[in-house]
């Protein structure tokens, strides 16, 4: 029960600090790219430059045209953000708890890897190679050999 406890706070560390960092990303790229767009339509308004449907139209391809910045931006952001926690934090608490468990590396990950969710930011720093089908012990005794 310790370890899903463990798990559990782990993820859930990586998956907020990921989360408060893209909201951050998303709002500041939205609004750094809405208001010169917003700006630079108004002017070519006022020059009688476009009509009114025109600018309508020109408003609404460049918030989606914003909008997908933003949300890259924030995908960025949240990758890196987790990243950075995890090596900051996350890796520590897993390298306390192995040690203090005798436990290496992949015989952690075997046990964990069945606990979390496909879309756990974990996951992400887990070993590529399928753990879930190893039993811990077999992984022991590999490690032995």
């Amino acid at each position: 029960m310790e370890l899903e406890e463990l798990v559990d706070a782990l993820n859930e560390k990586l998956r907020a600090a990921g989360a408060d960092s893209a909201e951050r990303a998303f709002g500041l790229g939205f609004l750094l790219g809405l208001f010169p767009a917003l700006g630079v339509i108004l002017a070519l308004f006022l020059f009688k430059i476009i009509n009114v449907i025109l600018a309508f139209v020109l408003v609404v391809m460049a918030s989606l045209a914003i909008l997908g910045g933003a949300m890259l931006l924030a995908y960025q952001a949240r990758q890196n953000s987790i990243r950075r926690e995890y090596q900051s934090s996350v890796e520590t608490e897993i390298n306390q708890y192995l040690g203090e468990h005798k436990l290496s590396r992949r015989q952690f990950e075997a046990l964990i890897h069945p606990l979390l969710p496909e879309d756990a930011p974990l996951t992400a720093f887990l070993s590529p190679v399928n753990l879930g089908n190893v039993p811990p012990d077999e992984l022991e005794q590999q490690e032995l050999e």
